[in-house]
């Protein structure tokens, strides 16, 4: 139960709120002729396409081979939950989904709920006398899923990922990233949300108690670590035992926790200095100034229906400052999105083949693995790397598991246990959810863990690579046009979707990918003299975008992804047949188009300081300057901007 921030993962991440627009079964995407592609390859590619769109005021941004694809299903979603409510004869999946949906769809009985809420959770606080009370209450909270400013999360045991390990966060920051706390006209305005929450829970005086919780989370702020310092830690071995987790961080109420926890379950060690400043906090601030904070991180997200002016100036304030969207889409369409967040992998499966009936897995299978092998070519002929480096590498394409399509066994879509749900109260399905789930979490941990669970439902827009597991997923929600079109030549569809194979392959052995063995271990495999290698060729990366206006550390995971994906696939379009420009051409022109879109300048900036993906120009035009075919399929030429001398074009594997 977050206040005003959320966090999304894959090949592109976003967040909108945007509900389904009229989109064409297979959007147009007529070149410019007017542009050179050897200045500008996305403008040649994409002009047209983003001069005939119109932002709609309820999105933050709009890629169209994403969104399309995720708009037509989100249209057949909404139709389906709809019609639920005619069937006489529901599943027990279906019966789940239903009450979901409805008990979002009752306005008066969601400002009903929204206040009996808040008005239990203040009484709760005020009963807490001591912060001895307040911190069991947080503890309580946490092993029931609820708002706690720490959390507790499964993850893979980084020497054993057959087991599941534990690790722990701190919750303390209401804002994206701590650089938004030195933005003077945010903080300004972000005080005065904070005073008009605590307004409408009827403090005396909001003012001061919005000063104190600002003041809070800007000092918490100073020592939390940036997105691109986060991608480091969360990539390196670390752990703590349970009497120093008990000893170092007392306030975070762990005793009654590990008593669920296997003894033998590691426990990861991520941010030490920032808990150890969470811990001082918890320890030493005044425990009114705690329940104020408390109390916006667990019930600003459920302000709605019944505190209406509220969320409007949130609302608002995530407009101007944060990408949000101009306009709030139909109450229909919000739900269908709450049920698809909430219950996605169960929606899915009601769905999936009747949505795409008698899908071709074969052929993606049998293209995957073509650059599957591209890659394992490349890595054979590589110049500089060590036996070592080289072996660790191969074994480690040579062993990656591909899940394609949508999950094959009923144990691997990790299902919502089961709990008891009603057609009128949305917040009670949301707590009875929560603590199932954390009961779940519990159990898990004293059994092996399924590897080849999918954290994604085959109807989602996007792939993903899992480097504890060492598997590369790609739904079939993203097998869709311009990604995959089985019509097209096969040089068009590896251009696209190849290239997404490619650069989720490339996780496996990008620089934190390389940190992990084949069997998904935490185990590096280059040697010292490798490692000193890739990352000078690394640090090239790094400042090509950094000199763009990208954070070239955060995106170089990323960067490197696309760099992978789109030279492998190349190489299984044309390296052992005939070329001709004008194949080349449409491979390069159906890359581009994958990236085609807009975005709100306010998103752009959220986008530009939390993504680890490059904005979608640059993943064009900064990828194609070391690509030798694309010289070849354009007759690029020096002088020409996307121009680069050989010398200086990238080459990792």
């Amino acid at each position: 139960m977050r206040g005003i921030w959320w966090v999304l993962g894959g090949l592109f991440c976003g967040a909108s709120y945007g509900g389904p627009l009229q989109v064409p079964e297979k959007r147009a995407f007529p070149v410019d002729p007017t542009v050179n592609p050897c200045e500008d390859l996305y403008g040649y590619a994409c002009n047209k396409a983003v001069a005939a769109f119109e932002l709609p005021e309820d999105r933050s941004y709009y890629i169209f081979s994403f969104k399309d694809s995720e708009e037509r299903l989100l249209q057949k979603k909404i139709s389906f939950l709809q019609n639920l409510a005619q069937e006489k004869k529901r599943s027990s999946r279906s019966e789940d989904l239903h009450k979901v949906y409805q008990a979002c769809m009752d306005p008066k009985a969601g400002a009903k709920e929204e206040r009996s809420f808040i008005e239990k959770s203040l009484k709760d606080l005020q009963s807490l006398k001591s912060r001895t009370a307040f911190l069991d209450y947080l503890g309580t909270k946490r092993r029931l899923g609820q708002e706690s400013l720490v959390g507790l999360f499964k993850s893979a045991d980084q020497d054993q990922p057959d087991r599941a390990g534990i690790a722990f966060y701190t919750g303390l920051l209401s804002l994206p990233e701590p650089g938004y706390y030195e933005k003077k006209d945010l903080v300004k305005d972000f005080a005065k949300l904070l005073s008009h929450f605590y307004q409408e829970l009827g403090y005396e005086n909001p003012k001061e108690a919005a000063k104190k919780a600002l003041e809070f989370e800007q000092d918490f702020a100073k020592h939390y670590p940036l997105p691109h310092e986060q991608r480091d830690l969360y990539h390196q071995k670390t752990s703590i035992s349970r009497e120093d987790l008990v000893k170092n961080y007392p306030s975070f109420r762990f005793s009654e926790d590990l008593k669920n926890i296997p003894k033998k379950t590691v426990i990861r060690h991520i941010m030490p200095k920032t808990y150890a400043y969470a811990e001082k906090l918890l320890a030493t601030t005044p425990l009114q100034v705690l329940k104020d904070v408390y109390l916006y991180h667990a019930l600003a997200s459920e302000m709605d229906d019944g505190y209406p002016t509220f969320f409007a100036k949130a609302f608002q304030f995530k407009h101007q400052y944060l990408g949000g969207p101009a306009k709030r889409p139909p109450r229909d369409e919000r739900c269908a999105k709450y049920v698809m967040h909430a219950y996605e992998k169960e929606l899915d499966a009601e769905l999936w083949q009747k949505v795409f009936p008698q899908f071709p897995e074969k052929k993606i299978i049998a293209l995957a693995e073509k650059v599957r092998g591209e890659i394992l070519k490349g890595l054979k002929a590589n110049q500089w790397l060590s036996p070592q480096g080289k072996k660790g590498a191969i074994a480690k394409i040579t062993a990656a598991k591909l899940h394609l399509v949508a999950p094959t066994r009923e144990k691997d879509w990790d299902f919502n246990p089961k709990v008891v749900l009603s057609e009128s109260k949305k917040i009670q399905n949301e707590l009875n959810l929560r603590e199932a789930l954390v009961q779940k979490m519990y159990r898990e941990l004293k059994t092996p863990r399924n590897r080849n669970e999918w954290s994604m439902g085959p109807l989602t827009v996007n792939a993903y690579y899992s480097g504890s597991d060492n598997k590369y997923v790609m739904p079939v929600g993203i097998l869709q046009y311009p990604f995959y079109d089985q019509s097209l030549p096969q040089h068009v569809n590896l251009g696209a979707v190849g290239m997404v194979v490619g650069h989720e392959l490339g996780h496996a052995i990008d620089d934190k990918g390389s940190r992990y063995d084949a069997k998904g271990r935490l185990n590096p495999w280059l040697s010292k003299e490798d490692l000193a290698a890739f990352k000078m060729r690394g640090a090239q990366f790094v400042k090509q975008f950094d000199k763009i206006g990208h954070n070239g550390e955060l995106t170089l995971g990323e960067n490197i992804g696309d760099l992978v994906g789109l030279t492998f696939a190349y190489q299984a379009a044309f390296g052992s047949g005939q070329k001709t420009k004008a194949a080349q051409q449409e491979f390069f022109v159906q890359y581009a188009r994958l990236w085609c879109g807009v975005y709100r300048d306010s998103y752009k900036e959220l986008y530009l300081k939390t993504n680890p993906h490059a904005l979608n120009i640059a993943r064009v035009n900064e990828q194609v300057k070391h690509q030798k075919g694309f010289y070849e399929a354009f007759a690029c030429k020096k002088g020409d901007a996307l121009y680069l001398p050989e010398k200086e074009r990238m080459v990792i594997w």
